[in-house]
This record gives structure tokens, C-alpha cells and sequence, in this order.
């Protein structure tokens, strides 16, 4: 008899080690879910980022392409400021030899070149990046 509940008190050992086991492997069957679910979660999260990184590189790109139209437009207003300029010293020399005055277009180009000089002076220190530097 004595064998016999040796072998009874074994079977109920194993049998609680394998009820265990199988708690256990429940257990990380839960976890192993959630963890699916969070990687679900965070996937969609990353697809959401994509998709706004995606919008972000598309925003920059158009911002891109203004800069090089206003850089372009900078180049074209730079070369007609110059035209208006040289337009101005020349009706300057023209009223300067109307009213008498005789000076070579050189000598109105230094009296101009200045102005012009003066004129950067006075600004030397202020924000030009200010409306009302304008």
C-alpha cells in the first residue's frame, strides 16, 4: 500500500507540475497577445508618422520651389533696379546739362554711387527683415 501511495503522491505531484506548465504557457499566450496588439497598435502608429512625414516632405518641397521662384524673381528685380538706376543717372547728367551744370555721366555716377553709399550707411544696425525698415 505504501508503494501505492508513493506512486498516487507521484501522479499528483506530476499532475500539479504539468497544471503549472499549462498555467504558464496560458500566461504567455495572454502576454504574447498583447504584445500583438500593442505591435499592431505601434504599427499603425508608424503608418500614421509615415503619412505625416509624407505630407511634411511634400510641404517643404513646395516651400523649395518658392524659394527658387522668389530667388528668381529676387535675380530679375535685382537686374531692373540696376536698368533704373542707370536710367536715372542718365536723365540726372541730362537735367544737370540742361540746367548748365556740365558733368561727365561718370561724375554722376560717383554723385549717385553716394547716395547710394549714404543711404546703406543710414540703415547700417537695422533689421531689414522689419515692415517698418521699409
Amino acid at each position: 500500500m505504501k508503494n501505492f501511495d508513493e506512486v498516487l503522491q507521484k501522479l499528483v505531484d506530476e499532475q500539479d507540475f504539468l497544471k503549472g506548465i499549462q498555467v504558464r504557457i496560458v500566461d504567455n499566450y495572454d502576454i504574447m497577445l498583447q504584445n500583438q496588439q500593442k505591435n499592431a497598435d505601434n504599427h499603425e502608429m508608424v503608418i500614421q508618422n509615415q503619412s505625416t512625414i509624407i505630407r511634411n516632405q511634400e510641404i517643404i518641397v513646395n516651400n523649395q520651389m518658392n524659394i527658387v521662384r522668389n530667388q528668381k524673381q529676387i535675380a530679375q528685380n535685382q537686374v531692373t533696379l540696376d536698368v533704373i538706376e542707370q536710367t536715372q543717372t542718365f536723365l540726372l547728367n541730362a537735367l544737370n546739362k540742361l540746367s548748365g551744370k556740365e558733368e561727365t555721366i561718370q561724375e554722376t555716377e560717383n554723385f549717385v554711387a553716394k547716395i547710394r553709399k549714404a543711404s546703406e550707411e543710414s540703415r547700417k544696425g537695422q533689421n531689414l527683415n522689419e515692415s517698418s525698415t521699409l
